[in-house]
């Protein structure tokens, strides 16, 4: 049941923001409009409400805010991004209505007819996936049960077919005991919601388990996309669970009886309880509250804020991604132009979730290093998996992995994986469904007290499978080397306040003992490799970048990747290393105070080139040509290591960096001053010429008038917007109400082909600042 809209008296409100390496939080006055206090812990994944709680209790102790007087606390998160990314989403099952078996395999799913079975379909090898596919990190739509069921409508609300609830029964019972949660999708369900509806009614009566129906998600027409967004939804139903717990249970402990509300994908506002039963509108919360925090930290602080909004680009520089948008006249732009929202993809699979249309690249303090196997001499990768840092992993098992790595530092020829770790998680999971050699893994990981060198595991496809497999349900993750022990090398970071310096050092050295396809090695020990982490990472965002802003602009971003571009690239770094040395005060910041800079001097080991389309360049060329590519907008930089890492990155792209006061927690600030939205759509069709169906729940009416349709429509979608904002949270609620109409040529005049009206309710959440 909702809460009431009351809230305790209170003007301050407690932004928090749980991100993948810490979670951060802020006491923002919305009276004054600042920020208060901030304060960042490390997040602790096996320990969520002991990292929240730590958060919470600092930025209070620092404030001098008592609890009584936090009328809201506002979260961003990325939980359910990185759930659904790493395949930890919880087992839930598919119910199709209406839908060819093809139709739904081409968007990733598995379906099965309700007299079949998932594993009689998995069995053929049109719909098994590709080799070396299999353990890649996504989301696990591909292992979840669908079944299909006759029925369905037509794109006018017509039943196409009826709903046989016999069949949904016996199909129900068969899927039953392997899911948690399920999802009902139905062909043409935003035009007529009836077979959702029943479905939905005799699962929840038969099962007593949360279901999701697709017409709730997105209003929109394309059923696989909406099939498998549901779905991913239902996955997400006690993750999120979990996570809205935990947070209360946080608030409880520090006596904060306040609100409790989370950022949604596209920036707005909305309850726990809303959430509850649609998390998946959480995902890409994390950069839509960066993407507001930048801004308005931007705006209260730039000399020039008219010129941000003019244009800009914003980068959110985490530990575990890197996060990026475009803004050009105050809007956020996606890729290829346009409206400021478009839909999620999250974990390769594309969702009717609107978002913010930002990206969001693997590549962070916690990215995994490694050497491409068809890379240039001397090329390392960055990301796109998150692992845990060596000095991280060392700092908890002392005993295990500084002493795994100094063993491999002795033999002679040491393999790659030899310096990598799996660890336990710390809260128990379900080992249901597990195979044979999956728990096989968990014993020895348990016997070794949670962290197990991999060098005590096979080398086989079958190890390395099973590996996979828990790390996608999220049992086990690995420890390898990352930018933030190369950081810890390079004195660029506190290590204290890090973890383990010696097996940050260890583990660079170890690394550097690796050759790639040529058969060179790839460093000459721990401080030349660590070098190369870094320029590999800065060189990497440089790029995302410069992507991001080319399809703002209509310019597909995979040009980024052409010879062209990368010799621009490459130019400017070259030109950039060759006056690190004397240069100070530029333009790009005082490179005299910032370590990074010599990061762009030639390598220590010659032959290594900053990218291999330019091996063949001399060092000192006379261009005969101009060659050049870059940003035309300043960057403004948010996350803790953007005073160090912004201006280069900057310097790479030819322009120049802002980072705000406050940039190392402005996903905090984001979701502090973010408001609640509420968007609702109604399709008006022409199924015969002069009646007008509005398509609105399981029953939609004919009418004999645009203009009455239309006003039914409006009054029905005004209600339900206002009703759902004020369960979102909203208070003084705006309305906004836009009727946009279709029509095509016919014999010299406009036909009515269809029209959609929108009505979106917006307020600050409900709170007494």
């Amino acid at each position: 049941m909702t809460e009431p809209l009351g809230t305790p008296s209170g003007r301050f409100c407690m932004g928090v923001d749980t991100g993948g390496t810490f979670t951060d939080a802020v006491v923002y006055d919305h009276n004054t409009d600042r920020v208060v206090a901030a304060a960042k812990t490390p997040t602790s994944h096996e320990d969520l409400y002991g990292c929240v709680v730590a958060a919470m209790t600092n930025v209070l102790a620092s404030s001098h805010v008592s609890a009584g007087d936090i009328g809201l606390v506002a979260v961003s998160t990325t939980l359910a991004t990185n759930a659904l990314v790493e395949g930890a989403g919880r087992p839930a099952g598919l119910v199709a209505i209406g839908f060819e078996p093809e139709v739904l395999t081409r968007v990733g799913l598995r379906p099965a007819t309700a007299t079949g079975t998932s594993e009689d379909l998995n069995s053929r090898a049109d719909t098994s996936p590709a080799e070396g596919e299999r353990d890649r990190p996504t989301s696990n739509l591909a292992t979840a049960p669908v079944v299909i069921v006759g029925g369905g409508h037509s794109a006018h609300g017509d039943e196409r077919d009826p709903l046989d609830l016999g069949e949904l029964t016996r199909a129900i019972d068969r899927i039953d005991a392997s899911v948690e949660a399920y999802a009902v999708a139905a062909q043409f369900s935003v035009r007529n919601a009836a077979h959702e509806l029943s479905a939905r009614d005799a699962i929840r009566e038969r099962t007593g388990k949360p279901v999701t129906c697709s017409h709730e998600l997105s209003p929109r027409l394309g059923g696989p996309r909406r099939a498998v967004t549901t779905l991913l939804n239902a996955q997400l139903i006690s993750v999120t669970a979990r996570f809205t717990e935990a947070i209360r249970a946080a608030m409880g402990s520090l006596g904060l009886h306040a609100r409790l509300m989370i950022v949604r994908g596209d920036g707005s506002l909305v309850s726990a309880e809303f959430v509850a039963q649609r998390p998946i509108e959480t995902v890409l919360s994390g950069p839509a509250a960066s993407v507001i925090g930048a801004r308005h930290l931007a705006a209260s602080s730039a000399t020039d804020a008219g010129a941000l909004d003019a244009g800009c680009l914003v980068v959110d520089i985490g530990g575990t991604t890197t996060d990026i948008a475009a803004i050009r006249n105050g809007a956020v732009v996606p890729a290829e132009g346009g409206s400021d929202s478009s839909t999620a993809t999250v974990g390769g699979h594309a969702t009717m979730v609107t978002a913010l249309p930002t990206m969001t690249v693997g590549l962070g303090g916690d990215s995994e290093i490694s050497i491409p196997p068809d890379g240039v001499l001397g090329e390392l990768a960055v990301g796109p998996r998150r692992v845990v840092p060596l000095c991280v992993a060392a700092r908890r098992h002392p005993d295990v992995v500084l002493p795994m790595l100094q063993r491999q530092l002795e033999a002679e020829r040491p393999l790659a994986e030899f310096g990598e770790v799996l660890l336990r998680a710390a809260i128990p999971a379900s080992t249901e469904h597990l195979e044979g050699l999956d728990n096989e893994v968990l014993r020895l990981a348990d016997s070794a007290g949670g962290a197990l060198p991999l060098v005590d595991l096979k080398r086989s496809a079958r190890w390395r499978s099973a590996v996979g497999r828990l790390e996608r349900r999220g049992m086990v993750r690995r420890a390898a080397l990352t930018p933030t022990d190369a950081c810890v090398v390079l004195g660029l970071v506190d290590a204290e306040s890090v973890g383990d310096a010696a097996a940050a050092h260890a583990g660079a050295e170890l690394f550097s003992r690796q050759r790639d396809r040529y058969g060179v090695n790839v460093g000459t020990g721990a401080a030349d490799l660590s070098r190369r982490v870094m320029r590999s990472a800065l060189r990497g965002a440089a790029e995302a970048l410069l992507s991001v802003a080319l399809g703002a602009d209509g310019i597909a971003p995979g040009e980024t990747r052409r010879p062209l571009a990368q010799a621009a690239l490459d130019r400017r770094h070259r030109d950039l290393g060759r006056t690190t040395a004397s240069e100070t005060g530029s333009t790009h910041g005082d490179r005299s105070a910032n370590p990074l800079w010599g990061l762009l001097e030639p390598s220590e080991q010659p032959g290594v080139p900053v990218a291999g389309d330019v091996a063949s360049i001399p060092a000192n060329p006379t261009p005969l040509a101009h060659l050049d590519a870059g940003a035309a907008v300043p960057i403004v930089a948010i996350g803790a290591p953007a005073p160090t890492y912004a201006p280069l990155i900057a310097a790479l792209l030819g322009t120049t960096a802002v980072v705000p006061p406050h940039a190392e927690v402005a996903n905090a600030v984001g979701a502090a001053v973010a408001r609640v939205r509420i968007t609702q759509q109604i399709t008006v069709t022409a199924p015969r010429r002069g009646s007008y169906r509005a398509h609105w729940g399981d029953d939609p009416p004919v009418w004999h008038s645009l203009d009455d349709a239309r006003e039914w429509a409006t009054t029905q979608a005004t209600e339900a917007a206002q009703a759902e904002a004020a369960a979102a949270g909203a208070h003084d609620v705006e309305l906004t109400v836009s009727w946009e109409t279709r029509t095509a040529p016919s014999n010299g005049r406009e036909l009515f082909v269809e029209a959609t009206l929108s009505v979106t309710a917006a307020g600050r959440p409900g709170s007494n600042y």
